[in-house]
């Protein structure tokens, strides 16, 4: 009687981690909402860190990107879970129109979206350097450090 319930234990458990180690059968889907631009209100500051999710090929992929001054641009570093970090180099803010350049070994890949009002969320499109094309969102961390305002920065 031991041993029948030792193997159905057994089996069991093993039932589990087989259902566990599938991956999942649904796709992951981001909807893009980072809410109205503000009429008259300063530009937001990227300065900080980052938690970016993009979905290519249907698999979810996170990392950390830093955004920071260089001189009076943006640069920075992203910094995928599963690869090397990449530079950051060129990103535009117009309104809540945001667009990055990341440099890659295979060519440049590029990123369109939008910014929150508050500019601590982004969301868009992240366009290979093949032209395929994924969603992306990211979420600033909060942080007490605060830096010059872009248009304070001396050109």
């Amino acid at each position: 009687m031991m041993r029948r319930l030792i193997l159905l234990a057994l089996a069991t458990a093993l039932a589990a981690a087989s259902a566990h180690a599938a991956p999942p059968a649904a796709s992951l889907s981001i909807t893009c909402d980072a809410g109205g631009e503000v009429a008259g209100a300063e530009a937001p500051n990227l300065h900080g860190n980052w938690d970016f999710l993009m979905v290519p090929g249907g698999a979810p992929s996170f990392g950390v990107m830093s955004i920071g001054f260089v001189g009076d641009q943006y640069g920075g570093a992203l910094v995928p879970v599963r690869t090397a970090p990449v530079v950051l180099r060129n990103i535009t803010l117009a309104g809540d129109r945001i667009r990055m350049v990341v440099a890659s070994a295979e060519g440049d890949v590029h990123f369109d979206g939008r910014l929150s009002a508050k500019g601590d969320y982004m969301c868009g499109t992240v366009t290979y350097h093949g032209g395929a094309t994924f969603p992306m969102v990211a979420q600033k961390r909060p942080s007490t450090y605060r830096s010059q305002p872009q248009a304070e920065r001396a050109r």
